[in-house]
């Protein structure tokens, strides 16, 4: 049983799963046939020289080729047709196509699946899901191998209990360990499988919510733009944690971030739906019949667009609703915010970002949910005039108003020409759309300042401020007063203000209003577009100049508060503990602290006090700044006060009014003129704001800039430390830190100043400093306002070329760290490694000798054109190397996968890498007009709202993305293998060589003219200007090449490089060699651009994609292209014999000798352009005579047939001739016979009208029913025959499946359980081999610190002997020392004795001479010194030994302890090892054993499910039985109605015998055990009978004793009774049965029954209370009931009144004390039978 139901389990699993991948292979089918559908949509067909070709549409969005973006790449201007028809395929023409049948396929859902069919309705699989759901199977199963071998802890390391386990072979895998055995691998691939399918289920809800959008829309371009959406939907993957220990939790988050995506997108999009649904019903009202109103909804037949059950709300079947456009958009704006969210916040692992952006789609749906109306949190007013939707909003009453303006229009100006009345008309019309424009305009500027208000008052309460200065309190122009020094700004510190907040007004509205409130609100603040009246105000005289100025101010307005939330956004918190930064600031204050020279100790008295009460003030405010932002931990001095900086403006504004007010006099009475002058000052004062705020703006860009580099240089702490400098908070700057920094000084070493750019702004001082952001905050503030912006825009643009360039080469140096740290470690690849961190410091020491060699190194403009144009060359070369080297060496040596991968790789990367323009989005169904881009100079003059819109990306005014430039160079490069990533470093490289070989050349004179110019000039010399042609595109590339700052604002040129020949140095002319650079890899890009066109027209491909199609465009381009500009250079040298025949060559053609590269590849530009135009031009021709020739043709026909040839399109091959019908003709003819001619007009009668008529509509009916005959008859002819080919396609079909299916069915399960068993031991090799590698892996990593180790003890004991012969030498030195000196001071003793001697004899022999005392006192005092310097050497030597002892001692105890240490952390090291090991097993077991109760849990609940459902059943089926039974019993008893009257007493008297007898038997069975047991306790039973009588008649004495006190205690018993009645509850059943009531007799219970328990009772009764027989006999008789003493006529109840009010008798009569005594007596004789039959039932039942 137990092997039978796991066997079912396991079929039951295999089931599940072939059931979870046929329901992915479904939504992978679903997938395809939507791409299927998309693309045919997107695309569409043209036939070009009989061969179908795909025709691209023009869609404005970048093909991603390389360009500047917009169109649809080279030959895509469908502008330029005639009509739209001349440039695409209809849809109905492309359905004539044999090989496209429908566009669309149908689909159905059934049993949770969706199923695809077509337009026949067969269900449908298609290839590409297919291949899809092999893929996806190979994923899943690498995913199962790789969690499979990352559970190390699982291995069967130790054999099964109980066997011995047998030692492996030294060199024998542990397959079965290694391999996984026990792990269950079929649970793993149901978990991964059922996951998938919940996940693509997941996606194909959120799937269906975009694609029924897509439906709803016709624009082109947003078609593409959801087209494309949906493309990256369906393509998308999960992202797994692989160190995560399983991949359950990565698979649920992603699902639950689809399910939170769906819900967010189908929310949106149904309230769109329901608000255009509003909006149609409400300008349908009249009907949809004038032109330009959408259609009108007819609420009936509710239809589900893609599926049988709708993802978004049901429409109905004419609805459409082109506004769900916006549906693309939602993407884009959630992985804005999501790549927002994890640059500020980086996760740490997959998971991490996994859960961000669930938590991310939370707080997006939460909301949705709760956002409210726009404009809710202005005024009631505001609310009224601008946000109300009643009357601007209606097409009706728009329309309404432009025609009674016309109307008022022609009656007052009367006649006029034809010309006027349409200028009117114009001028009317164009004034109404700016009026609807600028309200919709200052819509959406009123609702960003709604959102971003609310974001300005929480960082300002953040950092200690308030809200009012966010607002401005209103000074009418009329009431104003002159103010002195109104210009002053606001305090250079914004953090004075929370000492001294005086200026500061507190006022603070309760509702926003518009900026122009605050300026003004009598006349150009009053607008209102509720009504007709209002609009009919603003569209006379000055009031849409008024509106503009009203959008003007609230732009401003809100640019304002943009700048002001990013600055405070974009600065660092503070950061407690970073002791570096701490420790720098106090070198930096102490440097200050010591003067330097002899001027800094000689300031002014005045100037030291006001220094030292700032620095206590400064000091004090320091402190209570720190205190206050403990918790508020956001930088006060990134703060903007609205109010502060409004403030001067507008007070200019007040005083130039009253000053020009009070000199126009009486002009100013007026109220045009006071209009007119009001919207002149508020415009300034607009300009003057913007330009104070720019200064914010830039700052904000720099710390932007500078806390992105700090970002990146975080992981490249070398780079960091060695090249750049990095500045603390409130730095104080010296005068070293400017331009006297700079001074050179050969005998002083000085360190760069802590400064970029010098106080006045017109010297770079450091390039390599990054300021604080409070130093930034306070850049260049206390100069004027022009010099300020001058500063801080060169700032900006040397920050910003120079942080990308630092993010290139970041970026390039962590392309290579797959296989090794960043410059730690190089490849053992023949291609160049990829810089490492030396590449970095390489380049940027290399950017600094450039700098250094510049005309004027220290002009911050002259080194921004320099790093900009650098950084141009840098991303300009890494997009050749990959768009053009990369992808043709990978095609010629038939790398197609790697091919593949790097186009479809660079397709999104290296467009963000690049200038494109990008649109935003906000600028749905608002593009600029063909054939203008976003980026062209004219589209901004003429559509700047829309040109700016569409070319600033998604969000133009936020800061740029800058980490998106090290992903996207990752993402180039991400999916190659290894071997081609190095391929791709060497592409690189070689693109590097080929730049320097350009310099080497130098600069050529590139003419720009065509191979016919130079055959003609045969001397060799340069054509003659009149010979040459005008200049491409290239020479005008090169000169726009040049830095857009060349020429600084006040015109003067501030970079000026003068080209010369010869060969170019990058570090001696920078400006000069990338400015080549740059020419030459835009003639590079151009070149491969028209190349690739030219290959796809030469060969008829769309795309060169294979090896052999390169190969053969190879050929055909060195034989057409190459080899004729080669020719005409070599000619023109006089080189022309040694390329003579070289066409025919394989090998590639060498340039000249003398030819430089860009030359050549500009020559092959000029080539390919005259080809472009040689071909559009014979194109042009053949069309032109083609069409031209059919209409000669026709014109000459003379015969009766249809001019067939002239309908025929080219994929129609076959050639009819259909008569041609002359109705036409007969029809004129009749007229022309019932006419009557008269001059110049024509009179026909009625009736022969009719007649006519008549004939005309018979002939017609005659010629449809001839069509009619004819198509039936072709359709039924070509219906039959397919018919038959199907018929015998299916039958030959079915005839090779079942010669198949008995071919292979004898065979298949064979092969199919070898293949099993085959596959299941090639897992198991596989996943052992695999864990086994990794461990070697592991171990050869650890490899190397175990040899280090081992090599250590080595090197100890070594050194420890070392020490040793060190030590002995030592002292055997010292020794050798001692003797040495000893001795050489004995001989010194006696020669110094023996001169003594000598001397003293000299004097004995000369008596004259000096005494000898002093020459023995020398020699006196030598031995003292001699023998004390002995002594000092032998302490001297045993301070030596002693030292060499401790020395040796340390040395022996330090060994020891070292020993100690290493034994102890191997120790520790092994004791965690195997407590992380016991952990997870024990954590591994209680997940098991979890998912063991959950699933017995599960299985319980189903089995009880399972059995309740039995139970109806059988309940039911028991009922029906029950039901048919009793049926039949009542038919047979009435058929044995009277044979039972018959055999009645018959049956009675048998049925008495037979209980009787079973009676009998009964009796019998009882009598023979109680006979049995008689004898048996017959003798126990007499003498309990003895005990019994005695104990009895003791205990008849106590109670007849007890009976005489009864009457004393009556009556205290009662009362207590009467008062425990009253307190306790209503008596139940069982306390009445055991407790004594009133008017009840308690219970007499002896007091020996009491007090005896079963154990001390005797053997008899004890066996009595064991079998369950108590109470014994001395109880009350089986009659007892309890009787009341004093009977009571009324049932008792606990609450009744009687029973308080009536009393108990005082004392027991008598006769009712001798009834009792004679009823306790009754069982003095007991019953001895009764007592037998109840021990022997009691002695069966413990038997049985």
């Amino acid at each position: 049983m137990v092997q039978g139901g796991y066997l079912s389990f396991l079929y039951l699993r295999h089931l599940k799963l072939r059931d979870l991948k046929r329901t992915c292979l479904s939504v992978l089918n679903y997938f395809r046939s939507v791409e299927r559908t998309l693309t045919i949509n997107d695309g569409g067909l043209s036939l070009e020289s009989k061969q179908k070709n795909a025709n691209k549409q023009n869609h404005r969005v970048s093909v991603h080729d390389g360009s500047l973006g917009g169109g649809g790449g080279l030959g895509n201007h469908s502008y330029l047709h005639y009509t739209p028809a001349d440039f695409k395929i209809s849809e109905s023409e492309f359905m004539e196509f044999s090989e496209v049948e429908n566009h669309d396929d149908f689909y159905s859902v059934d049993e949770g699946r969706v199923h695809v069919q077509d337009q026949r309705g067969y269900y449908v699989i298609y290839d590409a899901a297919q291949e899809d759901f092999k893929v996806l199977e190979k994923d899943l199963l690498l995913i199962a191998t790789h969690f499979i071998e990352k559970d190390r802890n699982n291995r069967m390391n130790e054999s099964k209990p109980g066997l011995i386990r047998q030692p492996p072979a030294t060199n024998e895998v542990n397959l079965a360990s290694y391999g996984h055995a026990q792990v269950d691998r079929f649970a793993i691939l149901l978990d991964l499988w059922t996951n998938e399918a919940a996940y693509l289920e997941n996606k194909r809800q959120l799937f269906d919510t975009y694609l029924e959008s897509y439906h709803h829309v016709f624009d082109m371009h947003e078609k593409r733009s959801l087209a494309q959406v949906l493309t990256n939907l369906m393509h998308q993957r999960p992202r797994f944690d692989f160190t995560s220990n399983y991949f359950v939790r990565s698979y649920r988050a992603e699902s639950r971030c689809l399910r939170l995506q769906c819900t967010l997108v189908k929310s949106i999009l149904d309230k769109q739906i329901h608000d255009q649904r509003e909006y149609i019903q409400r300008v349908c009202r009249d009907g949809d019949k004038d032109f330009g109103l959408p259609h009108k909804i007819i609420p009936k037949q509710p239809i589900a667009i893609n599926l049988s059950r709708p993802a978004l709300q049901h429409v109905y079947l004419l609805e459409f609703h082109p506004s769900l456009a916006l549906a693309s958009r939602i993407p884009e704006a959630l992985k804005y915010a999501f790549m927002e969210a994890c640059q500020e916040h980086p996760p740490h692992s997959v998971m991490d970002a996994i859960f961000m952006e669930k938590k991310l789609l939370e707080i997006a749906v939460k909301e949705w949910e709760q956002m409210d109306n726009p404009g809710a949190s202005f005024s009631p007013q505001i609310q009224r005039d601008l946000f109300s939707d009643v009357y601007a909003e209606d097409p009706l009453f728009m329309c309404e108003i432009g025609q009674s303006l016309m109307a008022a229009q022609e009656a007052k100006m009367g006649r006029r020409s034809t010309k006027e009345k349409q200028g009117d008309i114009l001028q009317i019309w164009s004034r109404l759309l700016e009026t609807i424009t600028i309200r919709h305009r200052l819509l959406e500027v009123a609702s960003e300042t709604e959102v971003i208000a609310k974001l300005y008052t929480k960082h300002a309460h953040e950092m200690g401020f308030d809200e009012c200065h966010m607002f401005l309190r209103c000074v009418q122009f009329e009431f104003a007063s002159f103010k002195e020094n109104a210009d002053q700004p606001p305090p250079l510190f914004i953090t004075a203000l929370q000492e001294d907040d005086t200026s500061i007004d507190r006022y603070v509205p309760s509702s926003l209003f518009l900026a122009i409130q605050e300026l003004d609100e009598k006349h150009v603040g009053q607008f209102s577009f509720r009504t007709r009246d209002g609009f009919l105000k603003l569209m006379k005289g000055n009031a849409l100049d008024s509106l503009q100025v009203v959008l003007m101010c609230q732009i401003v307005h809100k640019n304002a508060l943009l700048c002001s939330v990013q600055q405070a956004s974009i600065c660092s918190y503070f950061k407690g503990g970073d002791k570096a930064q701490t420790d720098k600031v106090k070198e930096r204050q102490k440097q200050l602290a010591t003067p330097s020279s002899k001027d800094s100790e000689k300031p002014a008295g005045k100037a030291r006090i006001v220094r030292r009460d700032s620095s206590v003030s400064a000091v004090a405010f320091a402190a209570k700044l720190h205190q206050g932002m403990q918790l508020k931990k956001r930088a006060p001095e990134a703060f903007i006060s609205l109010q502060l900086e409004k403030t001067p403006a507008r007070d200019v504004m007040l005083n130039d009014f009253l000053t020009k007010k009070a000199a126009k006099g009486t002009i100013m009475k007026n109220q045009e003129e006071v209009e007119k002058l009001k919207r002149a000052l508020i415009a300034e004062f607009c300009r003057k704001f913007t330009r104070r705020m720019s200064q914010y703006s830039l700052r904000g860009q720099i710390i932007g800039y500078i806390n992105s580099m700090l970002r990146l240089l975080d992981d490249f702490g070398n780079v960091r430390k060695t090249h750049f400098v990095v500045g603390v908070q409130n730095e104080k700057k010296t005068k070293m830190d400017d331009k006297i920094g700079l001074e050179t000084n050969p005998r002083e070493l000085k360190k760069r100043p802590n400064r970029q750019i010098s106080a006045d702004t017109t010297t770079l001082l450091n390039l390599w400093f990054l300021p604080h952001h409070t130093e930034v905050l306070t850049m260049f503030k206390t100069l004027d306002e022009d010099t300020c912006l001058k500063g801080l825009h060169a700032t900006v643009r040397l920050m910003a070329a120079l942080h990308d360039i630092l993010q290139y080469l970041c970026a390039h140096a962590k392309l290579g760290s797959s296989h090794a740290r960043l410059g730690s470690q190089k490849m053992e690849f023949v291609t160049a490694d990829w810089g490492g961190t030396e590449g970095i410091c390489a380049e940027l020491r290399e950017i600094q000798k450039q700098i250094n060699s510049l005309e004027n190194p220290t002009d911050p403009h002259q080194v921004a054109d320099y790093l900009t144009l650098r950084r141009d060359v840098l991303f300009l070369e890494f997009d050749t190397s990959m768009r053009h080297s990369l992808c043709d060496t990978l095609l010629s040596t038939g790398n197609i996968p790697g091919y593949r991968t790097i186009t479809d790789s660079i397709y999104t990367a290296l467009t963000m890498l690049s200038s494109v323009q990008r649109p935003g989005l906000f600028n749905a169904y608002m593009n600029v007009p063909e054939p203008l881009q976003a980026r062209d100079a004219d589209a901004l003059a003429l559509y700047p709202w829309r040109a700016y819109l569409g070319r600033r990306g998604p969000y133009p005014l936020r800061i740029e993305n800058w980490y998106v430039i090290a992903y996207n160079m990752q993402l180039c490069l991400a999916g190659l293998k290894d071997v081609d990533r190095h391929v791709a470093n060497g592409e690189i490289l070689g693109v590097s060589l080929l730049m320097e070989d350009i310099l080497q050349s130098g600069y050529q004179d590139l003419s720009m003219v065509g191979d016919d110019i130079d055959s003609e000039d045969g001397d060799g010399k340069a054509p003659t200007p009149k010979m040459s042609r005008r200049q491409s595109v290239v020479s005008a590339k090169s000169g726009a090449s040049r830095p857009t700052s060349a020429v600084a604002e006040d015109g003067e040129s501030s970079t000026e490089v003068t080209m010369k020949k010869g060969p170019l140095s990058r570090t001696a002319e920078p400006m000069a060699s990338y400015m080549l650079l740059k020419d030459f890899l835009i003639i590079w890009k151009q070149l491969e651009m028209f190349k690739s066109d030219w290959a796809t027209r030469k060969l008829g491909v769309e795309e060169i994609n294979t090896r052999s199609l390169y190969k053969k465009f190879c050929k055909i381009y060195k034989m057409d292209i190459m080899y004729p500009v080669v020719m005409s250079i070599a000619r023109r040298n006089n080189q022309a014999e040694q390329y003579e025949g070289m066409v025919a060559d394989d090998e590639p053609i060498v340039a000249p000798q003398g030819t430089a590269e860009i030359e050549l590849r500009a020559k092959q530009l000029v080539k390919l352009l005259e080809s472009l135009e040689i071909h559009m031009i014979h194109e042009l021709e053949r069309k032109v005579a083609r069409e031209h020739s059919l209409v000669l043709a026709e014109r000459a026909r003379e015969e009766g047939t249809l001019p067939t040839d002239l309908w025929k399109k080219p994929v129609i091959n076959e050639r009819i001739t259909m008569a041609k019908p002359q109705i036409v003709e007969d029809f004129a003819a009749t007229i022309v016979e019932a006419g009557r001619f008269k001059e110049e007009s024509v009179t026909i009668s009625k009736e022969d009208l009719n007649s006519a008529l008549s004939q005309l509509a018979n002939a017609i009916m005659r010629r449809e029913k001839s069509n009619f005959e004819s198509y039936s008859m072709f359709y039924e002819n070509l219906l039959r025959q397919h018919h038959q080919m199907l018929y015998q396609k299916e039958q030959e079909i079915k005839q090779l499946k079942r010669a198949y299916h008995e071919a292979s069915s004898a065979a298949l399960v064979d092969v199919q359980c070898q293949l099993a068993d085959r596959s299941h031991e090639l897992i198991l090799e596989v996943t052992g081999l695999r864990a086994k590698l990794a461990e070697m892996t592991r171990k050869f990593t650890t490899q190397e610190h175990d040899i280090t180790e081992r090599v250590k003890d080595e090197y100890d004991a070594l050194v420890q002997n070392l020490f040793s012969s060190a030590f002995d030498l030592k002292v055997k030195y010292d020794e050798f020392g001692t003797r040495l000196y000893n001795e050489v001071f004995n001989m010194v003793s006696e020669v110094r004795r023996d001169a003594d001697d000598a001397m003293s004899q000299f004097q004995s022999k000369n008596p004259g001479g000096e005494s000898g005392y002093g020459p023995r006192l020398n020699l006196k005092r030598a031995e003292e010194l001699s023998i004390l310097r002995q002594e000092n050497n032998e302490m001297t030597r045993l301070l030596l030994k002693m030292r060499c002892m401790g020395s040796w001692k340390t040395t022996q105890m330090r060994e020891h302890y070292n020993k100690l240490v290493s034994e102890l952390q191997h120790d520790v090291d092994k004791c965690k090892r195997a407590y992380l090991e016991i952990k997870m097993m024990a954590d591994e077991e209680v997940i098991l054993l979890r998912q063991q109760l959950v699933a017995l849990r599960k299985a319980m609940a189903s089995s009880e499910k399972e059995r309740e459902t039995i139970q109806k059943q059988l309940d039911k089926e028991m009922k029906i039985k029950l039901e048919r039974k009793h049926k039949q019993d009542q038919e047979a008893r009435s058929l044995r109605q009277l044979e039972a009257a018959r055999t009645a007493n018959l049956e009675k008297l048998v049925d008495d015998i037979e209980d009787k007898e079973m009676k009998l038997r009964i009796l019998t069975d009882e009598y023979d055990r109680a006979s049995k047991m008689f004898n048996n306790t017959q003798d126990k039973t007499t003498r309990e009978v003895t005990q019994m009588r005695s104990q009895l008649g003791h205990e008849r004495n106590l109670k007849l004793d007890a009976f005489q006190r009864v009457d004393e205690l009556q009556t205290q018993v009662y009362d207590i009774e009467q008062a425990l009645s009253s307190m306790s509850r209503p008596y139940t059943a069982a306390s009445y049965l055991t407790t004594p009531g009133p008017g009840h007799l308690p219970p007499m219970i002896s007091t020996r029954s009491r007090s005896t328990s079963p154990e001390k009772l005797p053997k008899s009764r004890a066996i009595s209370v064991a079998s369950g027989l108590w109470p014994p006999p001395s109880g009350m008789p089986p009659n007892f009931q309890q009787r009341s003493l004093t009977p009571d006529p009324w049932p008792h109840q606990p609450n009744n009144e009687r029973d308080r009010i009536t009393q108990r008798p005082k004392s027991v009569g008598t006769r009712l004390r001798n009834r009792i005594a004679e009823q306790l007596l009754t069982d003095l004789e007991p019953d001895h039978h009764e007592t037998i039959m109840q021990l022997q039932k009691s002695t069966s039942a413990t038997k049985l």
